[in-house]
């Protein structure tokens, strides 16, 4: 990774703001989380790189939304996951003509990540 980016300032830069939003991540507080996100916002909305000032842009659009998001203990990642694999498995079984066996391979296979 190091190699690619003394060969890339882009890369660089997006592997950096990676990091610093990382750090912006782990605020422990509201006031935390404000100070930390207008710093990353500030530093990289002008950055070299444009998919980095395209996320700076965005983050400005909805700061409230982020902030909420940081100091949420809550994800829906495994939600999302569970979805993933239901139409994993749809796709996988061609369709189903019987709909209660569908429901029964659903909850086969997910009885260990639903309960």
């Amino acid at each position: 990774m190091r190699k690619w980016q003394k060969e890339s300032d882009s890369l660089q830069a997006a592997y950096q703001s990676l990091q610093h939003f990382r750090y912006v991540s782990k605020s422990q507080s509201e006031r935390q989380a404000k100070r930390r996100l207008n710093a990353w916002v500030h530093r990289y909305l002008f950055c070299p790189c444009s998919a980095v000032r395209a996320i700076a842009k965005s983050l400005v659009k909805r700061t409230d939304e982020i902030i909420s998001c940081i100091l949420s203990p809550y994800s829906n990642g495994k939600m999302e996951g569970t979805n993933n694999k239901i139409k994993l498995m749809k796709r996988g079984g061609y369709g189903y003509r019987n709909i209660q066996r569908f429901a029964w391979r659903v909850r086969l296979e997910t009885a260990n990540i639903l309960s």
